[in-house]
């Protein structure tokens, strides 16, 4: 029981926790049907930033966002969803300090992981943003934001991945695929700094303030709570420091208006770089609400799926040039891998709640329709793509391996 557990946490960024327990469950009982089995190793996936094994949540949480949204059921209204916006923020910052902490310990022993999956984040940004915008100027379709940052946004959303359902020690590529998957989401990242700072919110002469706030930003933090974290005299007082600088990275990014997933990489980067065990803090008390922010990203971005002709009309060259580009993207990165690149793409399939993230955080910087057209289509995109991965990609993995 203890070797199991230790084994879990070493896979999970952020931990097992109770939720974790509810739905991963333990394996299907020898006793039921073939048909059932099948269904319940199918409904299991592995969420982005490593996760264990649970009920995948961007195909649950997406619709039930949709029925309770402002075109549903109305329980969750738009003055519901402006008041969670700081909420959001903050989960925003969770993530990206969840991701910083991963390339904290990744960077110094595998760095040859690394560039393969920014090469294959690189490929599928590329891919999606050139598609898009060849399509809208070929098909005139009306935007209320510049081309070149809608596509480049969409890129960036698209460009995320998470694990499938297999556990990374059932064979070689699992691991493998499982560790790109949480390190593909860094260029992203930094990415968005930059285009942050070049949006028309933004003015030209103060682009180079807000392409470095939030490193600043992400190191005041970093610093404040690696003062904080380990003079905490009891765990309670500890709770509070990591969420109050959590709450400020949040709150410092809102009012500058730049990205809380950047701010959130540099501190925990920091954190994990830095002397003490900082990192270890964080984490385990991000156990105990890393779920709930999940699920609070994915039904709120469900709830603010709007149906309208232009998210439709986007959402095909989403879909076929996502796919394209991991792809390509696997086929460039298996050769520094030492692995097959169609086991690997296959792995790749499913965005994960990142590719929400991107959009809520893209959301706040574009124009209220352009930011509710991106939303609407990555919403339905990742949760076409965790389908697609859940029945098809488990027959493509059997028949590769025969």
């Amino acid at each position: 029981m203890n070797g199991t557990r230790r084994d879990i946490r070493r896979r999970e960024l952020g931990g097992p926790d109770p939720l974790d327990q509810r739905l991963g469950g333990p394996p299907a009982p020898p006793g039921l049907p073939s048909p059932l089995v099948w269904l319940l190793s199918l409904l299991r996936t592995r969420s982005a930033l490593g996760l264990t094994p649970s009920l995948t949540p961007a195909a649950i949480f997406l619709p039930l966002g949709a029925v309770l949204g402002p075109r549903g059921l109305a329980l969750l209204s738009p003055t519901v969803l402006e008041r969670l916006d700081v909420a959001v923020t903050i989960a925003l910052a969770v993530l990206g300090v969840l991701v910083g902490v991963g390339l904290g310990r990744e960077i110094r022993t595998a760095l040859r992981l690394f560039v393969a999956a920014s090469l294959e984040s690189a490929v599928t940004i590329a891919a999606v943003t050139g598609a898009t915008t060849y399509f809208i100027n070929a098909t005139g379709v009306p935007l209320a934001a510049p081309i070149p940052a809608f596509a480049l946004a969409l890129g960036l959303c698209a460009s995320a991945s998470s694990a499938t359902s297999a556990d990374p020690d059932s064979e070689p590529v699992a691991g493998v695929a499982t560790r790109v998957a949480d390190l593909d989401d860094v260029l992203p990242i930094v990415v968005a700094t930059v285009a942050f700072a070049v949006l028309p919110s933004t003015l030209t002469s103060e682009a180079w303030l807000f392409a470095l706030a939030p490193v600043a930003i992400g190191l005041t933090v970093g610093l404040i709570g690696w003062l904080l974290f380990e003079r905490a005299e009891s765990g309670g007082e500890r709770a509070v420091y990591v969420l109050g600088a959590l709450s400020l990275a949040g709150g410092a990014a809102v009012y500058l208006r730049v990205s809380p997933l950047a701010v959130g990489l540099v501190a925990g980067l920091f954190w994990t770089i830095a002397p003490g065990r900082a990192d270890r803090i964080v984490q385990d008390d991000l156990r105990k609400v890393q779920h709930p922010l999940v699920v609070l990203l994915l039904v709120t971005a469900g709830a603010l799926w709007a149906p309208g002709a232009i998210a439709v009309w986007l959402l095909a060259p989403y879909l076929l040039f996502r796919l394209a580009g991991k792809v390509a993207g696997a086929w460039v990165s298996a050769g520094f891998l030492d692995v097959r690149a169609a086991d690997l793409a296959a792995f790749l399939m499913p965005p994960g709640v990142l590719a929400v993230a991107f959009a809520l955080n893209f959301r706040q910087m574009l124009p209220p329709a352009a930011g509710e057209t991106l939303v609407s289509t990555v919403a339905v995109g990742t949760a076409a793509f965790e389908l697609f991965a859940l029945a098809v990609v488990p027959h493509w993995r059997r028949r590769s391996a025969e």
